[in-house]
């Protein structure tokens, strides 16, 4: 028998939470932002490939700020 048995499971701390929540953020908040500006200029120009260019951009940027305040501690 272990002797950590009777300890309880470990609750996440709530600043891992709010980092998950944050990162979460970024990854959605570029898509968005992003790729709502190049289906813009698509609907705008005719054209069918800014939208995957803006997609590309917002997650490029996305995983850059992620990286920038969490990646480099």
């Amino acid at each position: 028998m272990s002797e950590n048995s009777n300890t309880p499971p470990r609750e996440p701390n709530r600043g891992e939470e709010g980092a998950l929540w944050s990162i979460f953020g970024y990854l959605l908040s570029g898509l968005l932002v992003w790729g709502g500006i190049g289906y813009g200029l698509d609907h705008f120009l005719n054209r069918g490939i800014f939208t995957l260019i803006g997609l590309l951009l917002g997650m490029g940027s996305a995983l850059y700020l992620v990286w920038m305040r969490f990646g480099r501690k």
